[in-house]
């Protein structure tokens, strides 16, 4: 089976290729992200996005590239700067993980 974080790094290129007004992607990650049924999770910074908060959209596992479940949260730059400082939770005990891409400029 792939390792999760290079599935994660996998998903996040796919994503920023299918949609380029992406501008950050950064990886959620929680206390059981070392177990194989817990999700890949991606919080996508996208300024084509309207605010909406912190609504994750499930994906089931893709094998053989993607055999992980997945979600993605869409947010906004401002919605992002809300995270960062503690004023719009996420959920579950999740927290912001490493940057698995950021645009340049």
């Amino acid at each position: 089976m792939p390792d999760k974080n290079e599935t994660a790094r996998l998903l996040a290129n796919a994503h920023c290729e299918s949609e380029p007004a992406i501008r950050e992607i950064i990886r959620l990650v929680n206390d059981t992200e070392n177990q194989s049924a817990e999700p890949i999770k991606l919080l996508e910074v996208n300024p084509a996005t309207s605010p909406s908060g912190i609504l994750p959209v499930v994906f089931g596992p893709d094998p053989p590239d993607v055999p992980y479940p997945s979600i993605v949260v869409e947010v906004t730059e401002r919605e992002l700067d809300e995270i960062r400082a503690g004023r719009l939770p996420l959920p579950n005990g999740w927290r912001l993980g490493d940057t698995l891409y950021r645009a340049a400029g």
